[in-house]
């Protein structure tokens, strides 16, 4: 049983949670940041793993089993296989959905239970378990050791869930994706971790330390080679507007149907959450607006960005050739084809795409 103060503890940390992060802007009215509330948690949950994930492990699983109740531990080796749990667990109107295997395994769980929405009255809250790579969901909902995570669910501690309106393209809900270098970086780790399979550098080649070689060896030598392409970006949405470095809107509104931007781009990403993998801070001001998304461009030259990492690591980056925008609805026509990701997992090529904000939000539970 959970002792009567938590409701207190509850409610008070919702008032500090809105009053650290509401933000004044121009006229002096509050921003209207995404409000997050506070949980307490039940026993009506159910924990998925993706049993191809390298960080679950027997060890990992058996150490799980020892904190969740029997039936309550799901180890899936397919989509298949998760979308047949989570239709029980829709059935069975669970209430919350932890997931673990990176943030690839969390996107395909969010996009499963939206599709299963249809057709249901109720569909759980997506708990964020740390057993990614990148792990960019995990780092913005606080969650850290799965065992310890869970363990504090079990003792009945206050938890933080967030109301995320995702982004969508081509059918597919994401929290964060991009084109261009970060999506060149994700294909060029990708390929180095097969080369390194097997062999005393293998190590080196996972995880940050695995980007960031993969990053300064072979995107930024190819990218040195190549002319950025031109993007035309259109909004097809509500007025847009340019972000400043506080988060303050700048100048005069885009109307839908007009050119937001139309010039060299190295990397566009776009987000309603803060962070890319490995705790990066790509979008500083995505929550910031209610009913926006943030639309980072970029056109600086490999070079500059690289001397930029620390900023953009802070998310408190600031260039000529950097601009971030409050958007809803934006479309992208490249004149070359630029290298996708989407939720941290390469999606090949494109030429023209177009962001949307989802209409429906999606529930996020992590750590307090």
């Amino acid at each position: 049983m959970l002792p009567v103060t938590d409701g207190r503890i509850a409610q008070s940390l919702v008032a500090q949670s809105l009053a650290a992060d509401s933000v004044a802007d121009t006229a002096g009215a509050p921003l209207l940041p995404m409000a997050p509330n506070y949980r307490l948690p039940d026993d009506n949950f159910a924990v998925l793993l993706n049993a191809n994930a390298g960080r679950v492990t027997p060890r990992l699983t058996r150490a799980i089993r020892e904190v969740v109740p029997q039936g309550r531990l799901f180890l899936t080796e397919s989509p298949e296989d998760a979308r047949q749990v989570l239709t029980h667990c829709v059935e069975d109107e669970v209430n919350t959905v932890f997931a673990g295997g990176g943030d690839g395994t969390i996107v395909d769980v969010i996009n499963t239970l939206a599709d299963l929405q249809r057709d249901a009255d109720h569909v759980p809250a997506v708990g964020v378990l740390r057993l990614g790579t990148g792990n960019a969901l995990a780092h913005w909902m606080k969650s850290r050791n799965p065992v310890g995570d869970l363990r504090r669910w079990r003792a009945g501690k206050v938890h933080r869930a967030v109301p995320v309106q995702m982004v969508t393209t081509e059918g597919t809900l994401f929290p964060f994706a991009g084109l261009g270098y970060d999506a060149a970086i994700l294909n060029d780790y990708t390929w180095l971790k097969g080369r390194a399979a097997g062999t005393w550098w293998e190590s080196l080649a996972r995880g940050i330390p695995g980007y960031l070689l993969a990053g300064y060896l072979r995107t930024l030598p190819n990218y040195l080679r190549r002319k950025p392409p031109t993007v035309t970006i259109t909004n097809l949405g509500a007025p847009a507007r340019k972000i400043g470095v506080d988060g303050r809107e700048l100048g005069q509104a885009v109307a839908a149907g007009d050119v937001i931007y139309r010039g060299p781009a190295t990397m566009i990403g776009s987000a309603s959450t803060p962070f890319y993998g490995g705790g990066l801070k790509m979008f500083p001001h995505a929550t910031n607006r209610a009913g926006r998304f943030q639309l980072r461009i970029c056109a600086m030259s490999p070079w500059q960005a690289a001397r930029l990492i620390p900023e953009l690591w802070r998310g408190t980056a600031q260039h000529e050739a950097l601009q971030d925008w409050y958007v809803d609805r934006v479309r992208m026509v490249f004149d070359d084809a630029m290298p996708f990701q989407l939720g941290g997992d390469p999606r090949g090529y494109r030429r023209e795409l177009t962001f949307s904000l989802a209409r429906f939000p999606t529930t996020l539970v992590g750590q307090a």
